[in-house]
């Protein structure tokens, strides 16, 4: 055997030696931290889970009147989403590339640009989700019922109505042998079938500004509260494959500040409504320990009768989400601090 083919057999034992060292050292921490909850729940802490996903969860607007039904969509078909899961938090960020089929079809529809921040703290009953989105551009979906069409343009467009909003949401979920993280940000596995009954509380803040240089141009201010009962449930199939299926509904208060500008000065009204919304979810997917996968489904309905008048608003949409992540190892330090905040957390818990 010449130097050559020595020094290769070297080389290949010596890499194959630290990759056998690394992976047993991997699976001998990783079988440490794993931690089960009598055989329900298998906490993730020492894993950051990094997911995409796609969705079509974007605002659309639908004003009726006696005469006229108004329907206002942003140009968007999917949205991409990049999420960082880890123990009780998880952050992440959405926008609408033109790559995605759909997207960018400026000629028909406008131009929109839209940007989303979430985050969300999910404790071992409580959680709390909180997000800013703003949107600009729109165009009227049913712009056929209308006469004032130019030869050659299929949709009106508004390009300068702008959208903004917050909204933050809190709830409990009753059994301790339901993982709300296995459905959420995937930092926990269920193991076992279980459900759980699960109020939540929602406050929501949001405005549409037509910032167009007409002549009459209007903005709404809007301030919705609701709470609801809801329930969830998980079937699991080999630890690894579930079915999930969840409905919550929630009666609420929507206050609109109508804001007309006109060159002569600007008029207000106010309008108090009750409000009712009603989700339904399903899910699939699969929850290994090195990656994950799924798609969910929400049809969604929102009912109330306009203030001063015999018209009632009612709409019913359906969502997907369909998501793709793996799991990292957490660095040391990260571990430590968040073990810090959890603790921390559960000290207030107990002590209330």
């Amino acid at each position: 055997m010449n130097r050559q083919a020595i020094l290769r057999h070297i080389i290949l034992t010596a890499i194959v030696s630290i990759c056998t060292f690394i992976s047993i050292r991997g699976q001998t921490k990783d079988s440490l931290s794993v931690k089960i909850e009598d055989g329900w729940i298998e906490k993730i802490d020492n894993k950051i889970g990094i997911d995409v996903s796609l969705n079509n969860s974007y605002e659309i607007f639908e004003v009726k009147t006696e005469d006229t039904k108004f329907i206002l969509y942003p140009n968007t078909a999917s949205n991409l989403r990049f999420n960082v899961n880890y123990k009780f938090i998880s952050f992440g960020f959405q926008f609408t590339p033109d790559f995605i089929p759909g997207n960018g079809e400026d000629n028909l529809k406008g131009n929109t640009k839209s940007f989303e921040l979430r985050t969300a703290f999910i404790f071992k009953h409580w959680f709390t989700d909180l997000s800013y989105s703003k949107v600009k551009g729109y165009y009227l979906k049913n712009s056929a019922d209308f006469t004032t069409l130019l030869k050659g343009d299929p949709y009106i467009q508004f390009p300068d109505l702008n959208y903004y909003g917050f909204a933050i949401s809190t709830g409990y979920s009753s059994n301790s042998k339901f993982s709300f993280r296995s459905l959420t940000s995937q930092t926990e596995r269920q193991l076992r079938s279980a459900g759980s009954f699960i109020p939540v509380i929602n406050l929501r803040y949001y405005s549409i500004d037509d910032r167009s240089s007409g002549m009459s141009t209007q903005k709404t201010n809007n301030f919705e509260s609701s709470i609801g009962p809801g329930y969830a449930y998980t079937f699991v199939s080999k630890e690894k494959f579930y079915l999930s299926l969840g409905l919550q509904s929630s009666l609420g208060y929507l206050n609109t500040k109508l804001t007309t500008r006109q060159p002569d000065g600007d008029i207000t009204t106010n309008q108090d409504n009750y409000i009712f919304r009603w989700d339904g979810k399903v899910g699939l997917g699969y929850n290994g320990r090195s990656f994950y996968t799924g798609v969910y489904t929400n049809i969604s309905g929102t009912e109330y009768r306009q203030e001063n008048t015999t018209a009632i608003n009612f709409e019913t949409r359906v969502f997907y989400h369909l998501f793709f992540g793996i799991r990292i190892s957490a660095p040391s330090y990260l571990e430590r601090k968040a073990n810090k905040v959890e603790k921390l957390f559960q000290k207030q818990n107990a002590s209330n």
